[in-house]
């Protein structure tokens, strides 16, 4: 059991490195311009499905390395129960933090990367599939194949 639980937070730990390298490939590969639509807060369409792209890879990855560590199907289960419990979170946590949200006072191509994060608002379909796009990824990624 432990093992499992080890192997899960090993796949999280991988989880987060390919998000994080995804997110910034996009955007490297996009700017500030292409990151967003218009002069606004929302999310180019390029920019939404790059990420979506990235993450189900990141959750493949994820789910495959929990299965190689644990050895078992139970590791792939527990890293699909933690990032559904952490996707769920952040549908409650973005949907409460755009309220707080200060308005963008400059054109978000002049933005660095940590001031369009701060600002950037996602569509709520969005926010609702990312648990689903990582559970799914993650089970897909660490099937047992015979």
């Amino acid at each position: 059991m432990l093992r499992s639980i080890l192997a899960a937070v090993a796949g999280y730990v991988v989880l987060v490195a390919v998000v994080m390298t995804g997110i910034g490939i996009a955007w490297l590969t996009l700017g500030g311009a292409g990151a967003f639509s218009g002069e606004g807060p929302a999310p180019s369409a390029a920019w939404l499905v790059g990420n979506l792209l990235s993450g189900f890879a990141a959750a493949l990855a994820a789910g495959w390395a929990a299965l190689k560590i644990g050895k078992s199907a139970l590791a792939v289960k527990i890293l699909a129960g933690i990032v559904l419990a952490f996707g769920l979170y952040g549908i409650l946590a973005a949907e409460s933090s755009y309220a707080d949200r200060e308005p963008v006072d400059k054109p978000v191509a002049e933005m660095s990367f940590m001031e369009a994060g701060q600002h950037a608002k996602q569509p709520g379909w969005y926010n609702l599939i990312i648990p689903l796009v990582g559970v799914g990824g993650v089970l897909l990624g660490g099937r047992q194949r015979e």
